[in-house]
């Protein structure tokens, strides 16, 4: 197998001359923080255990209760490495489910972005939070977990009325 020399030499350049591996261990840090502070805070709901790295493309942990996991959906916290930027998603639990509410919510008004592709996009409504200041995790949660809460009274009440 070969891979590409020169994008293993940038990563190799900024590792030697710029604080990444500092600053991805302290996302790591705050996104845990995150996980385990949102689980605190809402305790009605199950987390996942751990938080899924995604080669750098986005991190998630996901929720669910019992009444999502009868619509076959799970709400997740992603993080967006690329734009810098949490979302919280309603996804389902396979793409079948994904395209079952996807077709349902296609021609429906909606504060949520909807995805436009059921089969491949790992969501299929997601609210981005833009210009969170991350100093203090606290007060990260603070602007996050109501993001959550709305989305799951979405799923809970409008999805069924579909």
């Amino acid at each position: 197998m070969n891979f590409n020399s020169n994008y293993l030499e940038t990563y190799k350049n900024l590792l030697e001359t710029t604080e990444l591996q500092l600053g991805y261990q302290e996302f790591i840090k705050l996104f845990r923080f995150l996980r385990v502070g949102l689980e605190k805070e809402l305790p009605d709901y199950s987390f996942s255990g751990n938080i899924a790295e995604n080669n750098m493309d986005f991190a998630y942990f996901q929720l669910t209760d019992p009444e999502l996991k009868a619509k076959g959906i799970k709400i997740q916290l992603v993080f967006v490495h690329k734009t810098f930027r949490f979302e919280v998603w309603a996804s389902g639990h396979n793409r079948k489910i994904q395209t079952h509410y996807y077709n349902r919510l296609k021609d429906q008004p909606l504060k949520y972005v909807l995805n436009d592709n059921p089969q491949r996009v790992d969501y299929i409504i997601k609210q981005e939070i833009d210009n969170i200041e991350l100093q203090s995790g606290e007060y990260v949660i603070s602007k996050i977990k109501p993001v959550i809460l709305e989305m799951v009274e979405f799923v809970k009440k409008q999805m069924d009325n579909l």
